[in-house]
């Protein structure tokens, strides 16, 4: 069965059509009578303009009355109010308290007005600095992946230095060839041992069996031994001379550093959550609280001062007479 045929184009959109030029006027009256046209319509639009603006300045001043009124009214119902309450025993304290109470309102009023605008200005700066620490960490990132994509990796560097891993030169193959041919001349009967062809060639094939055997763990080796040596350049060139000012490059840390520093985290979070929960943290003024050590960081500082102490002859731990 035949497929459909597909849905027709939809048609393209049409153009406005251009504008006619007007001809030239003819003569003296059919400019005459243009520059009539012209300026009758000149003359609507600014009338018809002038009563929009008139409109505006009547509801504006409309507007601006109605307001008056309320406020005049509020005050006669503030007043009236205010002699309902003299007219009471004991009315000055009661139009006192009022006075107060009124006051009160329009300063809180105030207060919330100006702590809206506050948090208004604030929100705006803490979006603006949200903007700006993004477009940082944008600018970072991208400048970090350009890096790293520029810089060779030690599985690439190791690559390179591999022997094993490099192309096959003629050269150097010729080179192993003659060497190979000129210890075949060189052998006699002194030479191997008192060993018959025969046994030299059953002790060759087991040697080169056991060398291909092993040939492949060789490699290997070569080849890890070389990747460490690359990655031990790169973390002493990373470390050397590294300050809080000058801090390490990007992208660069040991793996065993790195799960050290995971594990001290680890165990000083545990640890501040513990005192945190027995309530051993307390302020120490000034906004500081008290540092509380991992399991690890505290076995390390133990076996320092216990050094220490082996070295000098002093117990660190007994009291001060």
């Amino acid at each position: 069965m035949a497929a459909p045929p597909p849905p027709p184009a939809p048609p393209a959109p049409l153009a406005p059509p251009a504008r006619p030029k007007r001809p030239p006027p003819s003569g003296p009256d059919d400019a005459a009578t243009r520059l009539q046209r012209w300026y009758r319509a000149v003359a609507r639009r600014r009338s018809f303009m002038v009563i929009v603006n008139r409109a505006r300045r009547r509801r504006k001043f409309l507007d601006e009355r109605r307001r008056i009124a309320q406020r005049v009214c509020s005050a006669e119902a503030a007043i009236e109010e205010m002699r309902e309450r003299l007219a009471m025993p004991s009315g000055h304290r009661l139009v006192g308290k009022w006075q107060e109470a009124s006051k009160a309102e329009a300063a809180t009023q105030v207060q919330s007005r100006w702590r809206s605008v506050r948090a208004k200005k604030k929100l705006v700066k803490l979006v603006g600095e949200q903007r700006y620490q993004e477009a940082i960490r944008k600018i970072q990132d991208f400048f970090r992946r350009r890096r790293q994509r520029q810089q060779r990796s030690p599985l690439v560097v190791s690559a390179v230095e591999n022997p094993f891993w490099r192309p096959i030169q003629e050269e150097r193959v010729r080179a192993l060839e003659n060497s190979i041919v000129e210890k075949r001349k060189q052998w006699s009967s002194l030479t191997g041992r008192g060993l018959s062809s025969e046994q030299l060639k059953l002790q060759a094939t087991a040697d080169y069996e056991h060398f291909q055997e092993g040939v492949g763990r060789f490699r290997y080796d070569v080849w890890r031994t070389l990747l460490e040596r690359a990655q031990a350049r790169r973390l002493i060139e990373a470390m050397e001379g590294r300050t809080f000012s000058n801090p390490p490059p990007y992208n660069v840390c040991s793996a065993y550093l790195l799960r050290e520093a995971e594990e001290k985290h680890r165990g000083r979070k545990q640890s501040v959550s513990q005192a945190r929960d027995l309530g051993d943290t307390k302020d120490m003024g000034m906004g500081q609280s008290v540092y509380v050590e991992s399991q690890t960081e505290e076995q390390e500082a133990n076996e320092l001062l216990f050094a220490l102490e082996s070295k000098l002859g002093y117990n660190f731990s007994l009291p001060e007479v």
